[in-house]
């Protein structure tokens, strides 16, 4: 039996591994990373004081959504334009009662929100919303757009140790398949596992949601690697099915 290593938080992993264990298939469910609050170093009643000036603010994650709502002042939120990165960024903010003025029509990434056209007309005031350490695209694409952009780092990862039971069962598999939905995840997955887990690892078959991540386990030395169709549970659950089946039939 194939073994699929989890890594996403832990809320998103236990939901994988069990549409996964509904199919006969078993996960290990190992989360690299969960996330606390971290206080921004913006005054955010000021940020957007300027009159008749464009207000945006960019929320680039589910969790930048649960964690940033709380520092925007309520009389400011009524005159903000709201942007998301991805699909799931924007059913956590509707679910939270606003509506998404801004998301690209596809894909889930900075570049694909940078090519909204509305962002290149009026730039003014922008806001985004997400965490130390991550990737400086739509800083800068919105930046070359026009926007005068401050980061809102409102939450951070906090790394999780593997426990020696998902250890072992990664070295006790016959078949190995793992999932990997960031890069964070993958770097803290070769500082904290064993040496023999981790080449294990790079020579069996990787899913991924980006090309971005495909890249980086690429260069660490990954020799089978797939592009899910999508970055959701559903569109992952679909390629390891997919992939599964077709490794079974190879």
């Amino acid at each position: 039996m194939t073994h699929v290593l989890v890594t996403r938080p832990l809320e998103a992993s236990r939901q994988l591994a069990g549409e996964l264990g509904a199919r006969g298939m078993f996960a290990v469910v190992m989360p690299m990373y969960t996330f606390a609050a971290h206080q921004p170093a913006v005054d955010m009643t000021a940020v957007w004081a300027t009159p008749q000036t464009r207000k945006l603010a960019v929320f680039t994650s589910p969790r930048a959504v649960q964690f940033g709502l709380a520092h925007i002042p309520q009389e400011q939120l009524d005159g903000l334009e709201l942007a998301v990165v991805g699909s799931a960024t924007r059913a956590k903010l509707e679910a939270s009662g606003y509506s998404v003025h801004l998301q690209a029509p596809t894909g889930f990434t900075s570049e694909d929100l940078l090519q909204v056209p509305e962002l290149a007309e009026a730039p003014g005031k922008a806001v985004i919303f997400c965490a130390p350490g991550g990737r400086d695209a739509l800083q800068k694409g919105l930046t070359e757009l026009g926007w005068d952009v401050v980061n809102a780092m409102v939450y951070e990862r906090v790394a999780l140790q593997p426990e020696t039971e998902q250890v072992e069962a990664l070295a006790g598999a016959e078949s190995l398949l793992s999932v990997w939905t960031s890069i964070s995840a993958l770097e803290l997955a070769r500082e904290q596992l064993p040496a023999p887990v981790w080449s294990k690892i790079l020579n069996s078959p990787a899913l991924v949601i980006s090309s971005r991540i495909r890249q980086y386990l690429e260069q660490l030395g990954a020799t089978h690697v797939e592009l899910a169709i999508g970055p959701g549970n559903a569109d992952l659950l679909q390629s390891i099915l997919w992939l599964t089946e077709r490794e079974a039939c190879s």
